[in-house]
This record gives C-alpha cells, sequence and structure tokens, in this order.
C-alpha cells in the first residue's frame, strides 16, 4: 500500500512538474469533494507563521485547514459552513504566498478568506508539493486534484502538502514573463495579471511601493474623495541609471463625474525598465521606460484633464523623432502595437512629455528620420500636377498604342508600352497615397505602400530593361534569337518586383511613414518604414539602373557623332544629337540621377519637377516616333533608327573584314 501511495505521489509531482516547465507553480489550488453526514458542519483552522507545509483533512462533521503556511497571518478560528443539499459537497482552497493569501472557495457559492491579503512578499511559502495522503471508506475528500489534476479518486481521509520558502517576486517574473532563446517578453493574456495582484494587496502607508527583480516597480495609492492630485516617480532601485526617473502626474479630474463602484479605488502605477517586454520590432523605446497606469474597477478615457507622463533623456540626435504613444492590441487577433491616438508630445533637449487622455502602458518611441525638408508644401503640390499629367498622358499614350497596336507590333514599342503602364501605376499610387493616410486604416495604408513601392521598382526596372534594348539595337553585332523574348522582359520587370515587396511585407516593412518640413510641420504618407530597406532596395537598385543607362546613353551619343560625322551638316548634326539625348533621357530615367544633389534645394526642385513629369515626356517622345497610317515610322524616328542601323552595319562590316 504504501509502495503504491508512493508511486503515485512521485508521478504527480513529475507530472505537475512537466506541465509547468520543470518548476512547480506560485499559486497553489486543491479541490475535492467533501463527503460527510448530514450533521452541521464547520472549518476548523489552525494556521500559524512559517513555511513546514498544509494540511487538509477531513470528518463526517469538520473540515481541518491548517499548517505552517503564512508570513504575518495566525488562523485558529472555527467556522460555520452552508449546509449542501446532500452528503457530498465540493470545495477548493486556494492559496498565494506573494500576498499571504488563504482563501476557500465552498460548495460553489461562498467563499471564505481566512488570511490576508498582506502586502506583496519578497520571499514566501511556496511550491506547495504533496508529501502524504491516507484513505478512508466511510467519510473524506473524494476526487482531490491541484490545478485540476487529479491525485486520488477514492475518499482520502487528509493529505499533507510541504512547502518551501523561496522568493515570490522571482516567481511572479516567472509567471508574468516568458524567456526563449535570450529573449524576454510578456507572457500572452497576462498583461494585467501584475495589476490584479495588487489591487488585493493591502498596505498600511498612504503610498506602497514593490519592485520586482525583472525590471518592474509599482506604485500604488487609493484615490479618495478629497484627492487633489498626485505625482508618482519611480524609485531609483538597485542600479540606479544616468538619467532622471520618469514620472506621471495624476490630474484630480481623473474620475470626472463618475460614480464610484468604491469609496477609495486604488491606483496602481507601473514602471516598466526592460526594452522587450512590449515588443514592436518597427520601434524602439526611449531609454527603455514604459509607464502604466490603472485605476481600480474603472476604465479611463476621454479626460478633461490629461495624465502627463514626463520621460527625462540625454539630448537626442536631430535625425531622431520622437513620439508619445501607447500600447494597443486587437485581442481577437493576437496583434499588440505602439499607438499615438490621444496623446500630445511636447519635447525639450532632454525632456518629453506625453499629454494623454486615456489611461494604460505608455512610452516615448525613437524613430530614425530625414533632414527637415524645405518647402515641403510647395515640393508637394508640383509633384501632385506632375503626377497628375503623367497619368493622363500615360492613359494617352497606351490609348493610343493599342489604337495602332497593328502598325507598331516592334518589341521597342511594347518595351516602351510596359515603361508607361509602371509609370501610371507609380503616380496613381503617389496620388492617392496621402488620402489614405489621412484615413488612419493600417490594413490599406499598408497596401497602398506596397503597391507605391512595387510601381517604383517596375519603374527602375523597364528602364533599365530600355537600356538593354538599345544596347541590342545598337552594340550586337550578330543579332541572336531569343524565344518569347517579350514574355521574358515582362516576367523581369513585373514578377520579379513583386517577389522583392511580397518579402519585405511579410517583414512589416510598409506603415505610415512622416515626413517633418522645415518649419515644424509633419506630412503622412503610407510608405517604407525601414530606412535600410529604403537604401538596398530604391536608392542601391536604382544606382545600378542609373549606371548602366548613363552608359548607355554615352555610347548612344558617341555613335550617333560618329556615325553622322560625315553626312550631315553641323546644324542637322546637333539638332539630331540633341534629340537622340532628350530621348533616350526619358527611356532611361537618367533625370532620377538628381536625386543624389536633393541636398541643394535647386537639386530638390528640378528633381520633382522632371520626375514627377516622366510619363509626360514619355508622352510627348511618343507623338514624335509615331508610325502614321500607311508609312512605316515618322521623319524623326526614321533619321534616329538609321543612324542606329548605319552604326550596327558598320560595326558588322568591320567584324566581317576582321573575321576574313
Amino acid at each position: 500500500m504504501c509502495s503504491v501511495t508512493l508511486g503515485r505521489i512521485c508521478t504527480f509531482l513529475l507530472f505537475a512538474c512537466f506541465l509547468n516547465d520543470g518548476r512547480c507553480e506560485r499559486v497553489f489550488r486543491f479541490c475535492g469533494v467533501r463527503k460527510h453526514s448530514n450533521e452541521t458542519q464547520k472549518l476548523q483552522l489552525n494556521v500559524t507563521l512559517g513555511c513546514h507545509g498544509l494540511s487538509i483533512s477531513n470528518t463526517a462533521d469538520t473540515l481541518f485547514i491548517g499548517g505552517e503556511l503564512t508570513i504575518s497571518c495566525v488562523n485558529t478560528s472555527s467556522i460555520s459552513l452552508p449546509q449542501g443539499s446532500g452528503l457530498e459537497t465540493p470545495f477548493c482552497v486556494y492559496w498565494d504566498g506573494f500576498l499571504d493569501l488563504l482563501r476557500l472557495e465552498y460548495n460553489t457559492t461562498r467563499n471564505f478568506t481566512l488570511c490576508g491579503p498582506s502586502t506583496p512578499q519578497t520571499t514566501c511559502c511556496t511550491d506547495l508539493s504533496l508529501n502524504n495522503n491516507s484513505g478512508s471508506k466511510d467519510v473524506g475528500i473524494l476526487k482531490g486534484s491541484v490545478r485540476g489534476d487529479i491525485i486520488e479518486e477514492n475518499a482520502q481521509e487528509f493529505y499533507i502538502f510541504r512547502g518551501e520558502s523561496d522568493r515570490c517576486d522571482v516567481a511572479v517574473c516567472k509567471d508574468l514573463l516568458n524567456t526563449s532563446n535570450g529573449q524576454t517578453a510578456m507572457k500572452s493574456g497576462r498583461g494585467d495579471e501584475l495589476e490584479r495582484l495588487l489591487m488585493q494587496s493591502k498596505f498600511t502607508r498612504d503610498m506602497q511601493d514593490f519592485e520586482l527583480p525583472c525590471g518592474i516597480q509599482a506604485a500604488v495609492f487609493k484615490l479618495g474623495p478629497d484627492f487633489k492630485g498626485n505625482t508618482v516617480v519611480r524609485r531609483e532601485g538597485r542600479f540606479p541609471g544616468i538619467n532622471k526617473p520618469p514620472s506621471v502626474y495624476i490630474p484630480p479630474t481623473l474620475l470626472g463625474n463618475k460614480t464610484r463602484a468604491r469609496k477609495t479605488p486604488k491606483v496602481v502605477c507601473l514602471f516598466y525598465n526592460n526594452n522587450s517586454l512590449f515588443q514592436d520590432k518597427n520601434s524602439v523605446i526611449l531609454n527603455g521606460d514604459v509607464v502604466g497606469v490603472t485605476v481600480e474597477n474603472e476604465v479611463i478615457a476621454d479626460l478633461v484633464e490629461p495624465v502627463i507622463f514626463t520621460f527625462f533623456h540625454k539630448k537626442q540626435p536631430e535625425s531622431m523623432t520622437r513620439t508619445c504613444v501607447f500600447w494597443d492590441g486587437l485581442p481577437h487577433e493576437g496583434k499588440m502595437f505602439w499607438n499615438e491616438s490621444g496623446c500630445k508630445t511636447l519635447k525639450s533637449d532632454t525632456q518629453t512629455a506625453c499629454h494623454c487622455d486615456h489611461l494604460t502602458y505608455f512610452a516615448v518611441l525613437l524613430q530614425i528620420s530625414n533632414k527637415p525638408v524645405h518647402n515641403l508644401e510647395a515640393q508637394t503640390n508640383i509633384t501632385y500636377i506632375g503626377c497628375g499629367i503623367s497619368a493622363l498622358c500615360c492613359v494617352l499614350t497606351i490609348g493610343l498604342f493599342l489604337c495602332q497596336r497593328k502598325c507598331t507590333s516592334d518589341k521597342s514599342s511594347l518595351i516602351h508600352m510596359n515603361l508607361a503602364v509602371a509609370l501610371l501605376l507609380l503616380n496613381v499610387s503617389f496620388l492617392l497615397n496621402m488620402t489614405v493616410a489621412s484615413l488612419c486604416n493600417e490594413g490599406v495604408c499598408i497596401l497602398l505602400a506596397l503597391m507605391l513601392h512595387y510601381s517604383l521598382l517596375c519603374s527602375f526596372t523597364w528602364m533599365g530593361i530600355e537600356a538593354y534594348n538599345v544596347y541590342r539595337l545598337l552594340c550586337q553585332v550578330f543579332r541572336t534569337y531569343t524565344s518569347q523574348y517579350m514574355l521574358k522582359l515582362c516576367l523581369v520587370g513585373f514578377v520579379l518586383p513583386a517577389a522583392f515587396v511580397c518579402g519585405f511585407a511579410s517583414r512589416g516593412a510598409y506603415g505610415l511613414y512622416r515626413i517633418t518640413s522645415s518649419t515644424g510641420t509633419e506630412t503622412t504618407m503610407c510608405w517604407i518604414l525601414h530606412p535600410l530597406v529604403h537604401y538596398i532596395t530604391n536608392v542601391g537598385y536604382f544606382v545600378v539602373i542609373f549606371l548602366f543607362g548613363t552608359s548607355m546613353l554615352v555610347v548612344t551619343v558617341v555613335r550617333i557623332r560618329h556615325a553622322e560625322k560625315h553626312k550631315c551638316t553641323p546644324e542637322r548634326s546637333s539638332w539630331k544629337l540633341v534629340s537622340s539625348v532628350l530621348m533616350l533621357t526619358c527611356l532611361f530615367g537618367t533625370t532620377w540621377g538628381l536625386n543624389f544633389f536633393s541636398f541643394t534645394f535647386t537639386g530638390q526642385l528640378l528633381s520633382t519637377i522632371l520626375n514627377s513629369l516622366q510619363g509626360f515626356c514619355l508622352c510627348v517622345r511618343y507623338f514624335l516616333m509615331r508610325p502614321k497610317q500607311g508609312t512605316s515610322g515618322s521623319r524623326l524616328s526614321k533619321l534616329w533608327l538609321g543612324s542606329l542601323r548605319n552604326t550596327s552595319s558598320s560595326n558588322a562590316a568591320e567584324s566581317k573584314s576582321l573575321n576574313s
């Protein structure tokens, strides 16, 4: 019999510790069903100080709970229990050493607080584990279980649990936080667990402070009827920092005209100094400080007088933008993120104040921002006008091409139209961007940012394809046939950018982006949030396209001058050279290179005008080069293509003579 009982105890301990990652939990809960007589029932307590353990036993008329368990509570009283409808009554015993709290739930309808709650404890009796139990035939405890795990189905006369003195504050941290691969994060659904514990606690001073070893400090005070406002400052703690600790000002109008459910509700202020607890891969928290405020049994929002959170710091670089935010989320989707609505940011060199009209967790986000843009409003208006004109011209160009596609079936014209389609997408995406950004719809904004980036990469790619096509026409002496040439170009021009954009979207690279003007105003747009993604995919990719296109432009100019040197008058050669350079500049997007000189206002202005009007320039080029009905091409196109053919013919002749 003893060996069977010992085996059950060992099996229970191993199973319980396996479920709890190799450790027993801080909160203990034992449940069972009392098998008793129909006499008057009572509860007999014998709880004293210490940490020897907890015993629970049962007789025909008495439930015994006792042991050396508590830090400050001694209870040897006797309590009458309510009479049940039968001879079996369910009950549960709860023990939380952090609050020195012992509680009995009897017959699912009555709750008895046997000890506590007290002030939060640093060291307490915890890790209660089964030490012994004994069987019974007539009366006892049926279906004994710990934390929902059945120990014994049959009636037992008593259960004895052994306790160990341990660090309760460490156990609370383990309950709240999840550590994996060196990263610490708040466990799902446990964000308000610490507030709940502190709301239950009892304290003797007007302001009760408590510190956990995982970088969390708490301050609890009561909101009395004569409350006139309060400023709570985080204590320095064991490891003081170089900056002053953050503080929060609670206004006297916190509850407004609400009828208080309690005469003196508690206010819990939590100071987190662990940057990884509130994880958002798109953001960096200033000094790692997060401050949370909760009022007992109240939801605080739309405050007349704001709650003021003040964060102190060293002087930040001009490229860093500070924004007051609160921890928000979509519980049904399991998403958590920082949101700035309802908060106003007031900044000085070494201090940031957040004036917020509601209560939750607050912090200051640091984001790398570009240098302030001079004349932002003027440049935005110019871009809008240019993109509007370019979009209409691209539609006109594509429409004319579709009407005359029988006369323009060559590959070069098809490449021009694909570039026009990419530019049309780019212009339309930009025209819709700021309007969508003002709607504050995150999903739609991300989609439009993705579309804008995709169309920009498509435009750059087709500019490179234009340069490659001119290379084939101009520099290849013996042209080889390429099967499904246009299909392959379309895969490169449209599918390849889509693969890159989808990859970045899966990593959260898109969202609401802020541009600061030199006057301090901000403009929002849906764009790339990560500077590294912008520099690699936009700047780096365009540099490759720009260098290739510029080199092909130089080669083309040299070939045309060489081919026309002895055939045309200087005036005609100059006109042909100028027209060729302008046409190729439009195709290759060389004007985008002016972005490299955007550090000057002139460079910014020229870049804004010429780049926004690229669709217009493409349309003008199409009108000059388009073939007429019954002809093989316009006069200008014949001159330009004739130069290319003459150059290619001379290259072929030279190659043939060398081979012979």
